[in-house]
């Protein structure tokens, strides 16, 4: 473009009369040269600003979203948390552990008395295998925790029968500590706000508790262990 705005200037300094020529000698050409180097220079390409990168996301369960706000809600039944058992929990280590609190109900149709049973529940993950196109389904194969429940009901008897010495009930009437081992299975089924994946998943635990435990240890050959486990199924949705 710049050539080209040069050739009307070069035909108008050939123009020009020859005395204005001798009489400013030299201008001409320092004209020229003046045009002809502000050519030659390369023109300056505007500096393009970098795109600004991303901020990472914050893995499921930590700090991207506040404290008070549940990351799932579970939905279970039986494994000796009742009947019929609902909850929140909360996700954190990098989606490895889940703290649950749940609260149960066990009608007195299937107890001695209606029971409200409260517990509260770590499980622990060290595995999520993807699994399908896109890793759209996701496998626990092993998951292990703890749990400690307290059974509220006004039929539950805290104190001992006359017939039976102080300490012949060491346990608690109410209270119960277990374990479990278990798995589970889910479905990526879209992202929450925050753009975690949001999944809904199945799982079981297999689990037992202190006061099975002591039972089988203190009647042995009396029980199988079949007799001291309890079977949970329940259902998880992120949130």
């Amino acid at each position: 473009m710049r050539r080209l705005l040069l050739l009307p200037l070069l035909g108008l300094a050939a123009a020009l009369p020859a005395h204005a020529q001798l009489s400013a000698p030299g201008t001409i050409d320092s004209l020229s040269l003046a045009l002809v180097a502000s050519a030659a220079e390369p023109a300056v390409t505007p500096a393009v600003a970098e795109p600004a990168k991303p901020a990472p996301v914050a893995p499921s369960g930590l700090t991207a979203q506040p404290w008070y706000r549940p990351h799932h809600v579970v939905l279970q039944t039986a494994g000796g948390q009742g009947m019929v058992t609902a909850g929140v929990g909360y996700t954190t280590l990098r989606g490895r552990v889940d703290v649950d609190a749940l609260a149960g109900y066990v009608p007195s149709k299937y107890s001695i008395t209606a029971m409200g049973i409260f517990t509260g529940k770590l499980t622990y993950a060290p595995w999520t295998l993807p699994v399908g196109a896109a890793g759209r389904w996701q496998v626990r194969p092993l998951t292990a925790g703890a749990l400690v429940s307290y059974t509220a009901s006004q039929g539950i008897n805290d104190t001992r029968d006359e017939k039976y010495y102080q300490g012949y009930y060491w346990w608690s009437a109410r209270t119960r500590i277990g374990g479990f081992v278990g798995g589970k299975v889910s479905r990526v089924i879209g992202t929450n706000r925050y753009g975690h994946p949001r999944t809904l998943g199945a799982y079981y635990e297999l689990g037992t508790n202190d006061l099975y435990l002591s039972s089988i240890f203190t009647n042995l050959g009396g029980l199988g262990v079949h007799d001291i486990l309890t079977l949970g199924l329940g259902v998880k949705m992120d949130l």
